[in-house]
């Protein structure tokens, strides 16, 4: 299962690459596919998934169409296993979207941290409040598109 799950993540990503729109669905699509190999190959085998699909993805669609997938789309749903056995539903939830926050903030920072800061400047002190929460809303939403995609695979995929 592990190498169907890479091809489906290699796949997707390829075709963010090539799509003009539909970028970010096309990211969480290559999210689920991860999560899948997590519920299917466990979290050691998703990890593994995680390093061939970034490596390759290097290669093709290459470092500027795929860095969405290396800091935050692919690890988010590793770091989603690690936390919901340990934890609570709510509070749960909570540290998911904390760490999402931060796996994006470093995301942005490494790869347009410039552009992100000139904007920031350009525009005026009170994005500095508003562009935070803002993305922990994003993640928050994104998470629970993500928690839907799971939960329909376990339920009606899974057979």
């Amino acid at each position: 299962m592990g190498g169907i799950a890479a091809a489906l993540v290699l796949l997707a990503l390829t075709a963010a690459a090539w799509s003009p729109t539909a970028d970010l669905a096309f990211m969480t699509l290559a999210s689920f596919c991860l999560a899948m190999a997590v519920i299917e190959t466990g979290r050691r085998g998703a990890w593994l998934v995680y390093a061939a699909t970034a490596l390759v993805s290097l290669a093709w669609p290459g470092l500027a169409l795929s860095w969405p997938y290396l800091v935050f789309f692919g690890p988010y749903p590793l770091v989603r296993a690690l936390i919901d056995p340990r934890l609570a539903p709510r509070p749960a939830r909570l540290v998911r979207v904390l760490s999402g926050g931060v796996l994006a903030l470093s995301g942005i920072l490494l790869f347009v941290g410039r552009q992100a800061l000139a904007f920031v400047h350009q525009r005026g002190t009170w994005l500095w409040f508003v562009l935070p929460l803002a993305g922990l809303a994003v993640v928050a939403l994104y998470d629970l598109a993500l928690g839907l995609l799971i939960r329909f695979y376990l339920q009606r995929l899974k057979r």
